[in-house]
């Protein structure tokens, strides 16, 4: 998988014709905070990070992926490094927010990468997640992933939803990520086919809670304007069994780094 990031131009070449308003102005919006510095944890081309530091903020980009960076590089003023997000170059506790816009589920760790980004911010910083929901039942948008589509993949998913509900509550122990095949396309054109890791709103939350975060909100449409679609969105149901997962936290005080 890290082959594919760093060697597959074509790959970044479609992340760089998404449309900032259409992709990612909601999470851009969130992550943008009062104070610096703010880190984009898999910022591939750099749409978002680089916004902001044209805007005046002390912005970081993160990515395993030096073709991506150099690309996000030529685009904007964000200072960029390339690193795994398991295993993050900073010191603890020195960013004001620090977030990450589909990447978790390219994660072959995601329980790491959660706790590092969490690590990184300061007590009282902000934590952006924003991911796919593999785990939907129903969708207010396109099932453009095997995970999401048909009958046996929403009976699977939504046994799956009630075994984690119960874990998360009787068996902590046994929450955990799942994981898939990934199934990687070289033109760049696979739409979330190369993710391994089935994210979804209960897990996140979970090992936010554990790793000492409070969570503010959430929704599962949070890049449509606001009216009656996005307040289904925030709706406690509709947030675990819909098509994404967009979650806001705060760090509080004493909370744990990596186990």
């Amino acid at each position: 998988m890290a082959r594919y990031y760093m060697t597959c131009r074509n790959y970044f070449l479609e992340l760089e014709k998404k449309h900032f308003d259409s992709w990612f102005s909601t999470y851009y919006s969130i992550l943008k905070s009062t104070e610096d510095p703010i880190l984009d944890i898999g910022c591939g081309v750099g749409q978002a990070v680089n916004r902001l530091a044209n805007e005046g903020f002390q912005a970081v980009g993160v990515d395993v992926s030096p073709i991506g960076l150099l690309m996000a590089s030529r685009q904007g003023k964000a200072m960029f490094v390339v690193a795994t997000a398991d295993n993050l170059p900073f010191k603890t506790g020195i960013f004001a927010t620090a977030g990450f816009f589909d990447f978790l589920e390219h994660a072959r760790n995601p329980e790491r990468c959660l706790g590092e980004m969490v690590r990184v911010v300061k007590t009282g910083g902000k934590v952006v997640a924003s991911a796919p929901n593999f785990l939907r039942i129903i969708g207010l948008s396109l099932e453009y992933h095997w995970h999401m589509r048909g009958p046996k993949h929403k009976i699977l998913n939504f046994l799956t939803l009630v075994r984690k509900f119960a874990f998360s509550r009787v068996l902590p122990t046994k929450m955990r990520f799942d994981f898939m095949a990934a199934r990687l396309d070289y033109k760049g054109l696979g739409g979330d086919m190369d993710a391994v890791c089935v994210t979804n709103p209960l897990d996140i939350k979970f090992r936010f809670k554990q790793l000492g975060v409070k969570i503010l909100r959430e929704s599962a449409t949070a890049d449509t304007p606001m009216g009656i679609i996005r307040w289904i969105g925030r709706m406690p149901l509709i947030r675990s069994i819909s098509s994404f997962s967009y979650i806001l936290g705060i760090k509080q005080d004493g909370s744990s780094s990596q186990e």
